[in-house]
């Protein structure tokens, strides 16, 4: 069990080109002055250097240099957002969590999970399919009323070999019948944090694969 960091580790500056060494508004800023300086020193008397334009440019670099400043911290910010989220994850690693799901794998062990009904059904069975395509058992769960409907896949019961599965859940009202969606108990194996999706994204045991925390349901 770890926790770890996927995808790019470093936040990029929004600055783009400002932000190389040498090239941003301070930089440039500095630079400006000097020449600045340089032109006053060695300006006609009888014709000086119009004020005004300078001052504008000035005006101009010091609200560059701002712009940087405020994306430098919005960075730091995101930074210290996404070190934070890893750490509260962190307390997640090693416990169960019920997490949409319709495939897994069995290895010996039953394997829990649970129906979500939108609707009062008159017959619920629970199809499941083997890596072929096949269906090798049926549960039947009976008449159920709308919300959560646990159930368990015991292997040695139903004389299911390891291997990877899939789950379907069929209600059944009169004769209209459809696909309920279906939620799987595994282990939290690992949390890291997807720079690509800005998500933080948890690693389940029993084949379930990788989903997002926020579609974590219960955690026990």
């Amino acid at each position: 069990m770890e926790l770890a960091r996927s995808g790019n580790n470093s936040v990029q500056n929004p600055a783009g080109a400002l932000a190389a060494p040498g090239n941003d508004a301070a930089s440039l800023k500095n630079e400006f002055m000097t020449l600045m300086i340089a032109q006053i020193k060695n300006q006609d008397p009888t014709k000086p250097l119009n004020s005004a334009e300078y001052i504008s440019q000035l005006a101009q670099f010091s609200q560059v240099e701002s712009l940087e400043g405020m994306r430098k911290n919005q960075s730091n910010q995101m930074v210290m957002m996404e070190n934070l989220g890893i750490v509260q994850s962190a307390s997640l690693i090693g416990k169960n969590a019920m997490v949409p799901a319709s495939e897994f794998q069995l290895d010996g062990e039953a394997v829990e999970g649970k129906v979500y009904l939108e609707n009062a059904a008159e017959g619920l069975d629970l199809e499941i399919i083997d890596a072929q395509g096949q269906v090798v058992s049926t549960i039947q769960l009976g008449a159920q009323d709308v919300g959560d409907v646990r159930f368990s896949i015991d292997p040695a019961e139903l004389g299911l070999s390891a291997g990877q599965y899939e789950i379907k859940a069929k209600a059944t009202l009169g004769e209209n019948s459809l696909v309920a969606p279906t939620y799987i108990k595994a282990p939290i194996e690992r949390v890291h944090f997807s720079s690509a999706s800005g998500m933080m994204m948890a690693e389940m045991g029993h084949g379930v694969g990788v989903v997002s925390v926020l579609n974590i349901s219960e955690v026990s």
